[in-house]
């Protein structure tokens, strides 16, 4: 079936021809919220974000698949999963996760994981963070996370005081801490600066202004 071209979309002043990142996220508010934050005419972000309580790995993926049966894409277009292993990696759910994982990879969907919260991803944003912590949850990750910026909430990640220099800093900083290819990283590390290539490779990040 041939693919339909996306037109200019005059009123978000988005160019809807430029390529699309679909991702489907656990999170309800903070995935969301986050990628909100950037404004670029070469990408576009769209976060299919859990409103149904059923945010499993599984009900993840089978987000981006619905969205493939029901809507038109093209190449270029890319497809990311959004999840912590959290509580995922507790023995009675770790297989499951596994497997998720690699029909993910068969499926061509990139994994943007994070051990073990997307939080340790908006740290990084404002402090290193040692990947030797073996004992780090996600407790532990926003308890430092709100020691470094005051307050922190998910449904608030639109008022982090985030700025261009701070991503790239987030970048470095989960670079050093992503050091395998493990589907899943065996110490703390996020994997969601993968995403953020994505703008890289376009030079094209740029925020919002911080509605603080």
């Amino acid at each position: 079936m041939p693919r339909r071209k996306r037109s200019l979309d005059r009123d978000g002043g988005v160019i809807r021809d430029a390529s699309l990142v679909i991702i489907a996220s656990e999170d309800t508010h903070a995935v969301k919220q986050y990628f909100s934050r950037f404004r670029t005419r070469r990408v576009e972000f769209r976060v299919l974000e859990t409103q149904d309580c059923r945010s499993s790995p599984r009900d993840v993926m089978l987000r981006i698949d619905k969205y493939l049966a029901e809507e038109v894409t093209v190449d270029g277009d890319q497809f990311w999963i959004c999840i912590d292993s959290d509580h995922w990696m507790e023995a009675n759910h770790i297989d499951n996760l596994v497997q998720v994982l690699r029909e993910c990879r068969q499926k061509q969907y990139k994994v943007a994981v994070s051990n073990p919260c997307f939080e340790l991803w908006l740290l990084l944003h404002f402090d290193n963070f040692s990947a030797d912590q073996a004992s780090c949850c996600c407790e532990t990750v926003e308890k430092k996370l709100r020691s470094v910026v005051g307050s922190y909430r998910k449904d608030q990640v639109t008022a982090l005081p985030l700025s261009v220099d701070s991503v790239y800093l987030a970048i470095e900083r989960a670079s050093r801490l992503d050091r395998d290819e493990q589907l899943l990283p065996a110490s703390p590390a996020t994997r969601v600066h993968r995403l953020l290539q994505v703008l890289l490779q376009r030079e094209s990040i740029d925020l919002h202004s911080s509605t603080r």
